[in-house]
């Protein structure tokens, strides 16, 4: 075959390369462009439908939960510029250690909702503990709430960045030693655990090192020294709840919003976990590095959820009908929200949105490929609008923003 074939086979072949391309991908944008409005979808005759629901892509307790961190995300922007406060260390130790310990700190923010308001809210501290995205923290941080997220220590200074935010589910709980174990969903590159010390390493009077958020300060160094290590030692807290462990028994400063956070060694190694102080004692607790280690390491034996803490369950009544254009949508009515599941005429998912009573708006596009959406849009009725991106089914990294 001559070169000046050869030449033309070429060029007829990338002509017909890209000719394939440009179709497809006209043809992609007029089906994203001719999917019904979210107005549209919810004026449909529906009727109603024997169907046990498996037609809606995510369930209503994923729903709620994605729901309500978008909502925590969304109050917890508007309130963050609270909370920072310069840095502050003493002595090259102090600084090493923070230096070396801070990124591992996340900022746990948890909440309840009434009438999209937030009825409790809570701000606690967490530590990763390994790349994977494990972090630990206090039972009674986010005992009780609804939902939580997290956020990663900034490069520079403490004010939080917005686009650190990430959603996490509860992997196991332990009440009686006050210990939680979160996972982040989908956790970013580049994540570094805190060490682990060991208990037999530890001596009355040694110089100790803790960080934390008192009071909403965030990222905030302070050191003291360990006065005791306590074996099976009790205490309750302010709910009723009681716990018991082994403590260290500490000299330092601690406040609200610590919980959570790590006690650390001159190595920057985790000696225990921030819990509590007795007020107006000066004496603080943590519960000690022997405890913690026995129970992450059933927790990620086990890989279990709290039965108390599950996202609550509701099969609702269940509606369907049919677009113009053939789609199908499902509509299911919950107590407290409407789901809408567009599918085209293969049954292949297209978009979902939720409203709830309030008037928040959830809206899911671009379909992945472990039964939920890539790409979510949260619009409350007040306040700022969300972004979340998810490769499952929970929200991986929220950020701020969204189509309005």
């Amino acid at each position: 075959m001559s070169s000046t074939m050869k030449r033309l086979n070429l060029a007829l072949t990338s002509l017909l390369v890209f000719s394939t391309v440009f179709a497809l991908e006209a043809g992609t944008r007029q089906g994203t462009d001719s999917l019904p409005s979210q107005q549209t979808v919810k004026s449909l005759s529906y009727i109603k439908s024997t169907s046990n629901g498996a037609s809606a892509v995510l369930s209503y307790s994923e729903l709620w939960e994605l729901l309500n961190a978008s909502r925590t995300y969304s109050k917890s922007v508007e309130i963050l510029p609270r909370f920072h406060e310069p840095i502050r260390t003493r002595g090259e130790t102090g600084i090493s250690v923070f230096k070396k310990a801070s990124p591992s700190v996340v900022m746990v923010v948890t909440a309840n909702f009434k009438d999209d308001k937030i009825t409790e809210s809570g701000l606690g501290t967490g530590v990763i503990i390994d790349s994977s995205g494990d972090v630990l923290t206090n039972w009674h941080v986010i005992h009780g709430f609804e939902t939580g997220i997290i956020f990663l220590k900034p490069t520079l200074g403490t004010e939080p960045d917005k686009n650190s935010a990430y959603g996490v589910r509860l992997v196991s709980e332990s009440e009686q030693a006050d210990l939680a174990l979160l996972r982040i969903i989908k956790p970013p590159p580049g994540l570094v655990g805190v060490s682990l010390g060991d208990l037999s390493s530890i001596q009355v009077a040694e110089d100790i090192h803790i960080i934390g958020h008192p009071h909403g300060q965030l990222w905030s160094y302070s050191t003291g020294v360990v006065s005791q290590v306590r074996s099976n030692y009790d205490w309750q807290y302010a709910d009723g709840s009681k716990h018991t462990a082994r403590v260290l028994q500490m000299q330092t400063a601690i406040n609200p919003g610590n919980s959570g956070g790590p006690v650390l060694d001159n190595d920057a190694k985790m000696l225990g976990l921030v819990a509590m102080s007795e007020e107006g004692q000066n004496l603080n607790y943590a519960v000690a590095i022997d405890v913690i280690k026995e129970f992450v390491s059933k927790a990620l034996a086990s890989k279990t959820r709290g039965s108390d803490t599950a996202p609550p369950s509701e099969r609702g009544e269940i509606y369907s009908a049919h677009t113009g254009e053939g789609l199908s949508v499902v509509k299911i009515v919950y107590s407290n929200l409407i789901s809408y599941t567009v599918r085209d005429p293969k049954g292949v998912p297209l978009e979902q949105f939720a409203e709830s009573s309030d008037g928040d708006v959830l809206f899911g596009s671009k379909p992945n490929g472990f039964g939920g959406f890539s790409k979510w849009t949260f619009k409350p009725s007040s306040g700022k609008s969300v972004s979340i991106s998810s490769s499952g089914i929970g929200p991986d990294l929220i950020m701020p923003g969204g189509t309005n």
